[in-house]
């Protein structure tokens, strides 16, 4: 089969060249591949150990992992074959249960102590979400996502866990990373791929997030991808690759995956700690030569291209044994089936599609080809622009984003997960300036008194000159993630240590900080007649003064007060409080609002089925973002005014209003621009191709702006209705 396609491919590149006879490249191919052969056998034997989803402090997890310090040569019973000694072990996220804070990631790092072997750590949402736990891995030495070697085999670490969310995705970041990474591997060497959420996911926005990681994984000879997430040890084939979950270090099957290679075979059994030996069979094969996925390509639309309502589509398959249909499918939801001709070793799919009926923007495109149950699919994306060109400009981060756009003086500014902070001219989309911050950028930039302020993952917070240069920074004890706000003269911000910080504005000299709050503060403060208003991972939402910090009162958030049990996560955290009418309005991780006197925090009322709330223009009024995929319009009791349709769903950021229209996106990018006054759907656009947006939409009267996980900044025209 590997010479087949070797031979396929091989031939199909020359003959285009007008170089050989199909003769001459199957031997000389042949040659090739026998030499890939060899040095596939030349793989050393070794083993090593996966361990998931630890979630500390949880003290059979520490008894777990200490079983690794002792181990010597390995009986895989299952298999009837001794194995080398573990040379290193892998842990594939959930390696702390609440975000490593309180010292949790210090405890995680101490169970491996003394176990002889290197250890390389992947994130998971429980390490993410509540207190990104990126920080603590670069303390390490070690980054999000990266790779190294061992044994002749090339080894990648992912994060599929979102920063400060606990939906899994793949940046448009990490994608190029890997395609960047992976170019120096040869189409020989075994790849072996670990993060922390399994393939296929209903977490994921969409099969595209995913699906984009398997097309790169597909050209090189990937022969294991290793999650965890589900505490279960089981075994898949995902398109063509092969995925194992390595189970937990705690529960009923407390245990870890012994994976090993000897005499050029893989084999994988999962070690319950009540056994003597590993006695769970996963998965055994030979080592393979080389990828024996076929060369499946889309040659229209071109990647990222623009065209009207009709959509001519082209795909070829080379390197398979055969092929008996093909199909397209458009945003998991038009299907239709394409012309198919050729004959081995290249298939060739035309035809059309009419995406008229499409919202305007960003949509993704899968093609299969398929032959009995073998089946080959790869997916691009493409944009749908009608006659009434709705969208400004698009500009290309090369990075995804939850930065939420600030927009001031004709210039668009935005921070990325490379740590870019850049400017854009608001009418052309021209980028102005960039400035490299040295770590992801999660907080809004603030735009004040002729400068710009942002945060990053490092917790430094720099002001820069709306030009560009730098004023000066400042460097807090953690992450800042939560956007920065102006009071009385003052640049405050929360931390993930869970301290409030307020800088001089001029200066960045330290004003206040308080610390009050014991966890981590991700959401962007409110300021109200000189008080300064933000919630936190530790259930309180708090009120202090601008001038000083002291606090003046807290309140434990609705959600926190009425969970049964975990209270913690369910904290008033991550979506933004605004107050009106003297009254604050809060969502938190249970999606229950609270209703506070903004004065001294009395409890007021309560609202459910809520993940964020917005303020009007005018700061009478409240937009909630709820559950069922509305958006409402309440006044400053909570009274309800009006509530259309518009598929937001979970994601914690803020309806905005702008000149009446009041601006939403859903987390797979349908933007919906919505009448103030009557709740009605004005227009709505495609932002992203079934990857997630999770910023809130920036609006100046002319373009309504944001960005994605696509890695683009859209401006889109605030068309009239």
């Amino acid at each position: 089969m590997h010479l087949s396609y070797i031979e396929s491919r091989a031939s199909l590149r020359l003959k285009r060249a007008g170089l050989l006879s199909l003769a001459a490249a199957v031997g000389l191919l042949s040659t090739a591949a026998r030499a890939a052969d060899e040095k596939a056998l030349a793989i050393p034997d070794f083993t090593f150990i996966q361990a998931s989803d630890i979630h500390t402090p949880m003290a059979q997890s520490k008894a777990t992992i200490s079983r690794v310090a002792g181990l010597g040569e390995i009986d895989l019973a299952p298999y009837g074959v001794k194995v080398p000694k573990p040379g290193f072990a892998i842990a594939t996220g959930d390696t702390t249960e609440f975000g490593g804070g309180s010292g949790w990631w210090q405890e995680y790092v101490s169970y491996w102590k003394g176990c002889g072997i290197p250890v390389y750590h992947a994130l998971g949402n429980h390490d993410n979400t509540w207190r990104a736990n990126i920080k603590s891995l670069r303390d390490l030495g070690s980054a999000p996502y990266y790779s190294f070697d061992q044994h002749n085999c090339h080894f990648v670490c992912l994060m599929t866990a979102t920063a400060q969310d606990p939906r899994p995705s793949l940046g448009e970041e990490q994608i190029l990373w890997l395609k960047k990474d992976l170019e120096k591997v040869g189409p020989t060497t075994p790849v072996f791929v670990f993060f922390h959420h399994p393939l296929p996911g209903s977490e994921f926005a969409s099969r595209y997030d995913y699906d984009r990681l398997l097309d790169v994984l597909h050209r090189y000879n990937t022969v294991l991808m290793m999650a965890g997430h589900s505490h279960g040890h089981v075994h898949h084939l995902v398109e063509g690759i092969d995925q194992t979950t390595g189970g937990s270090t705690f529960g009923p099957s407390a245990g870890f995956a012994v994976i090993s290679v000897k005499d050029g075979v893989l084999r994988e059994a999962y070690w319950k700690g009540d056994l003597p030996a590993p006695g769970l069979k996963l998965l055994e094969k030979p080592l393979p030569a080389r990828s024996s996925y076929p060369e499946v390509e889309i040659r229209s639309p071109a990647f990222r291209e623009t065209g009207g309502s009709t959509l001519s589509i082209s795909a070829s398959l080379a390197g398979a044994a055969g092929a008996d249909k093909a199909a397209y499918t458009i945003d998991d939801e038009m299907e239709g089936e394409l012309k198919l001709s050729g004959q081995a070793p290249t298939w060739t799919a035309t035809g059309s599609a009419d995406v008229g009926k499409l919202l305007p923007g960003a949509h993704y495109l899968r093609v299969d080809f398929t032959r009995g149950s073998d089946h080959y699919t790869h997916s691009t994306e493409f944009f749908f622009e009608p006659a009434s060109q709705p969208t400004a400009w698009r500009a290309y981060l090369a990075a995804s984003s939850k930065v939420t756009p600030a927009v001031a003086g004709g210039v668009v500014y935005v921070g990325d997960n490379n740590g870019k902070l850049r400017a854009f001219d608001a009418t052309t989309g021209k980028e102005l300036w960039a400035a490299d911050t040295g770590a992801e950028i999660l907080a809004e930039p603030l735009v004040a008194g002729g400068k710009v302020y942002s945060a990053n993952g490092l917790g430094i917070v720099s002001a820069y000159t709306t030009d560009g240069k730098k004023v000066w920074s400042f460097t807090a004890d953690d992450a800042v993630y939560s956007s920065p706000v102006m009071a009385d003269g003052k640049v405050v911000f929360g931390c993930n240590n869970g301290w409030l910080y307020a800088v001089d504005a001029a200066t960045g000299k330290l004003a206040w900080v308080n610390k009050d709050g014991t966890y981590a503060i991700e959401s962007k403060p409110f300021v109200w007649q000189g008080k300064v208003y933000y919630g936190a991972w530790d259930q309180y939402i708090r009120c202090v003064n601008a001038t000083d910090g002291k606090q003046v009162w807290q309140q434990l958030g609705e959600g926190s007060r009425v969970a049964k049990g975990a209270k913690r996560y369910y904290s008033p955290a991550d979506a933004m409080p605004v107050v009106a009418g003297g009254n604050l309005v809060m969502a938190d991780r249970n999606m229950i609002v609270s209703i506070l006197n903004a004065g001294t925090g009395g409890t007021n009322s309560s609202l459910k089925g809520i993940s964020a709330t917005g303020l009007s223009e005018d700061g009478k009024f409240v937009y909630l973002r709820k559950l069922n995929g509305e958006v409402a319009k309440i006044d400053s009791s909570g009274k309800q005014l009006w509530a259309t349709g518009a598929h937001v769903g979970a994601i914690p950021t803020a309806p905005t209003e702008k000149n009446g229209v009041v601006y939403v996106c859903s987390g797979k990018g349908t933007v919906s621009a919505i009448a103030a006054d009557s709740g009605k759907i004005l227009w709505q656009y495609q932002a992203s191709p079934q990857l997630f947006v999770m910023c809130a939409v920036a609006c100046d009267g002319t373009n309504a702006y944001l960005t994605s996980f696509d890695g683009t900044l859209t401006a889109i025209k605030c068309r009239k209705p």
